[in-house]
Formats: C-alpha cells, structure tokens, sequence
C-alpha cells in the first residue's frame, strides 16, 4: 500500500468514538485557555498506554501538563511503521479535545487505516495548525494492526442493524451481500444476515431464514461462538428449549465476550417460567465488563430483569437496580427519566422525580420523557403544598406540560397523580376541554386503552357522550369502533348506555350488527352494571 494511500486512510478513519474522559487537577482557579498567567510547570506528556481494541477502536491513555502557553495548543495521535522512525508515517487529525492549563488525564478511542500494521505509536502537543511547533511528545511500542476492508464493512453493517431503523437495516443488507460475494468463508456476514432475517421478518418464517443462515456460518467455522449463541436465541423461540439450552451450556464455558449469552439464556429461561433461574443469568449479563460492544445485551439484560422484579411487585429489588443501571451507563445514558417515573408513580416521591428528570435534561437525552416526567412531578409538589414553594412548582409543571387533554389524561393515568388532576380541575381546568385534534383526556385514554384512567376521569365528571375528533364521534364510542370488547365493558360498569350512544344516526349496536361482530354484539347488549 503506497504512503499517499494511507495518509488519505488515516484522514478517513482516524474518528473518535467515545467521549474523552478528562480527570482534571488542581490547576489554580482562573488560569485561563488561551493567554494570560502561565501555570507553573513544562509541557509534558507522560504515562502512555494503548489498550488492545474492542473491534475497530483502540483506546490510548496518557497523561500530561500544558502550562497554557503558547494558547491553543492540539494534540495529535500519529503511527509510524518502525520502531524509533524520525517521523510518523501516518499523522492523525487534530484531536477535538483542547488541553486544559494544568495536570490532567485524558482516555480516547478511535480507529486505525484499513490493512495497516505499525509498529509505534505517537503522542504529540503542539501548537495550532498548520505550524504545528512540537511542545511535548511520547512514543510507545505498539504493533497495531488496522482492520482488514471486511471488518470495517461488518461493522458498518452491524451499526446499521443495531439502530433498527428499517432505512438502516436495509442499506446493511447489500453491504454483507457483497462482502459474501467477496469472501464467501467470511462467517461474520452470515451471522448478521441471520439478524435482519428476524429483524424484518419477525415469525416462523424469519427465524427459520436465520437458522438456515446460522447454519452456514457453523459449517464456515464450526468453532464460532457468536454463531451458536445466536442459534440459541433462534431455537428458544422456535420453542426448542431443550436445543437452545443446550448450545448455552456448550458455549458458557468459554467464557465469551459476547453478553448476548447471559441476556439470551435468561431469557429462554424465563419463556419456560424458571423465573429464578432467569435472574441469577441477568444478573450475569449485567456483571460483565462494560464494554461497548457489551452495552445492547447489558441494557437488555437491565430492562427484562426490571421487569421480572415488577412483575414480583420487589420495589426495593427495583428501586435498587434502576439506581445501579443509572449509575453503570452514567447520567449521560438518560436511563434517569426511567427511574424516575418509577419514584413519582411507585415511591410518591415529586420532589425526587424532579431531581432526577433535570438530570436527564442536563446531558441532552431525548427530551420528552424527561419532560413530561419532570411537569407531572411538578403538579404533584404543587397539589401537596401551598405558599410560595406550591406556586413555583405551578410555574415549572406550565413550562414543562402545559395544561390540556393530553396532560389531564397523564395525571389521570396514576394513582399517585390523582391528587394533581382533582386540584386542576378544582381550579378552573374544564375536564372536558379539547385540544387542536378535538380530543379529550378521556377520548385518549380510550385510544390509548388506558381503561384505569379513563375509569378516574369519568369519576371527575368526564362525560363519554362529548363528541371528539374532527368528525364529533362521542367518545364512548371509540372502543367501540376499535372493538375493544374489555373497554366496552369498563364503559357500562361505570354507568355508559350504549344504546343512547348515537353518531350519524346509528346506535353502537346499529354498528356492530354492520360489522357482524359477535362477541362486540353481545358486549353492547350485556344488562348495564354500574360501579
């Protein structure tokens, strides 16, 4: 491979991937980044380690003092290809990470030039570009191979499968068709073929398309860990239990890298009703090295075991491990809109949703959850205060979720909030207000089959004769037209007639007579029990 080449590769494929961790000392307060009072001490690098790569990402740590001057200084990570080379073959872009004045620490990964193998890696601080006068430097001996054309392909592919996106899963698909046409032994793509065959063909058919993959991948290499793990999952829900386990078994004492083993194996245990058994290998999964190839399986392995710990009403159990999942992938990971949802409706804690919801603002995650978390929490403090304290939580619950349906049907949807909706509608809320869709919050707590809370909101005086949606279809109606038989019951427990229910003339059971839907039929016909 020429030089022009590789520098043209480096350019390409030196990008970084995760957030650097920055460890910062005690550089005195004010020293500034560009200019002013020099911190006392020499620009130095030092303590330099390359940790072995988890798939195309290499992680290079090193430590090191910037005075702060000259201002605006870089760093540089560069390769070169033998041992105490004057100068690095390969020089990497500028790093988008500014030295601080001080001591600190810095961790990064990124990748390396396809088919390159080099023998030393470079550390540089420097002045800015395109002078680049060298400040301080450290070199260690590394052989460093980068990843063949294949690899970089598989993952691409991988990525794009792992965002679910239909767009992305089918812009994979040719890319593992081509590298099968390239290297037909190359097992990898069969497996990840055998993914999309379930991701977009989920059923008997899907998982049959994968298992004949998977297949193929073991007669390519019959050692292939990944292929069997993977197989497992196949035969749990193709109700092969006794195959599946046994493949797990067969694989666990290798002691992978791969999490899906434990994340997959608890769940096949759990489709049999082995609850117990189920946890301890979630447990597992989530006791494995935090990697980044790691994070799907361990954050798999977190949701199914909350829900087992939900499913056995153990608050304690969960409380415990929406802190531990909070405190593993850091605040960053915006799991704490999870937790808390979980302290306003399970522990009654407003004030602790809040705090925890801010933080999930803070770090820039998807915003509406947090969002709407954080405006619930804040009607419940209002509703359980008064004063100056009640008034500002007011304030914050309007910036957050302004009143309307859709927010009366989310304080309606829990206990907790219950006392919330009452103190809105005591205070002028109309319970029956409509939204630009013409929706109430009982029109969509019947959409949404939320059947507790429309119970709460006719309690409040909801009335399911109002008219919703742009044709003003009564609102009882809507499980009606959905053939929500369980609805309709809930409907005239709580005192609804079907039979006065009219919407262009016709009654609900006019409706169900046109459908020729029995059971709908019978449901509307049922003796009124009121609650």
């Amino acid at each position: 491979m020429s030089l022009k080449r590789c520098a043209m590769l480096m350019a390409m494929l030196v990008t970084l991937f995760d957030p650097p961790h920055q460890a910062h000392s005690a550089a005195p307060a004010g020293s500034p980044l560009r200019g002013g009072p020099q911190v006392t001490g020499t620009n130095s690098i030092s303590n330099l380690q390359v940790k072995d790569p988890e798939e195309d990402q290499w992680v290079v740590n090193f430590d090191y003092f910037y005075t702060g001057e000259p201002p605006g200084a870089e760093f540089h990570i560069d390769l070169a290809m033998q041992a105490n080379a004057v100068t690095a073959e390969f020089h990497g872009p500028v790093l988008p990470i500014r030295p601080q004045p001080g001591a600190h620490h810095i961790a990064v990964s990124f990748r390396y030039p396809i088919d390159v193998t080099a023998q030393q890696l470079i550390v540089r601080l420097t002045t800015a570009t395109p002078t680049a006068q060298l400040l301080a430097t450290q070199r260690i001996d590394k052989v460093i191979t980068g990843p063949t054309q294949d690899e970089v392909d598989l993952y691409r592919a991988r990525g794009m499968i792992d965002n679910g996106n239909s767009a992305a899963i089918d812009l994979a698909r040719p890319i593992l068709e081509r590298l099968v046409n390239r290297n037909p032994k190359f097992d990898p793509a069969f497996i990840e073929l055998a993914r999309i065959a379930m991701k977009t063909n989920w059923g008997p058919e899907g998982l049959h398309q994968a298992e004949t993959l998977l297949n193929s991948a073991l007669q390519i290499r019959p050692d292939s860990l990944d292929a069997k793990i993977l197989l497992g999952y196949v035969y749990a829900h193709q109700q092969r239990f006794r195959e599946a386990e046994s493949l797990f078994v067969t694989v666990a004492p290798s002691n992978p890298a791969n999490v899906w083993l434990w994340t997959n194996w608890g769940e096949l245990l759990d489709m049999q009703g082995r609850t117990d058994e189920a946890i301890v290998k979630y447990r597992e999964a989530i006791a494995r090295k935090p990697t980044r190839t790691a994070f799907r399986a361990r954050e798999s392995a977190y949701r199914q075991l909350l829900a087992s710990l939900e499913a056995r009403k153990d608050l304690d159990g969960l409380e415990a491990l929406y802190r531990e999942r909070v405190v593993d992938f850091g605040p960053g990971s915006c799991f704490s809109a999870d937790y808390a949802r979980f302290k306003l409706n399970v522990r009654n804690d407003a004030q602790g949703a809040i705090d925890l919801a801010h933080v999930a603002l803070n770090f820039n995650c998807d915003d509406g959850p947090a969002r709407q978390i954080l405006g619930l929490a804040s009607y419940v403090k209002w509703a359980q205060g008064d004063g100056t304290e009640s008034a500002a939580a007011l304030n914050q619950a309007r910036i957050y979720l302004p009143a309307g349906p859709m927010t009366l049907y989310l304080l309606a949807s829990n206990d907790s909030t219950m006392a919330a909706e009452s103190k809105l509608i005591a205070s002028g809320e109309s319970i029956d207000q409509k939204d630009n869709e013409q929706m109430t919050a009982l029109a969509y707590a019947l959409q949404f089959g939320k059947l507790d809370a429309a119970v709460r909101l006719m309690r409040l005086g909801a009335r399911p004769e109002t008219p919703v949606g742009m044709d003003g279809m009564p609102a009882a109606l809507l499980p009606v037209l959905g053939d929500n038989v369980e609805a309709i019951r809930v409907m005239q427990k709580a005192g609804v007639d079907f039979s006065k229910m009219r919407y262009k003339g016709a009654t609900a059971v006019d409706f169900a007579r046109q459908a020729r839907d029995e059971d709908l039929l019978k449901a509307l016909t049922a003796k009124d029990r009121k609650l």
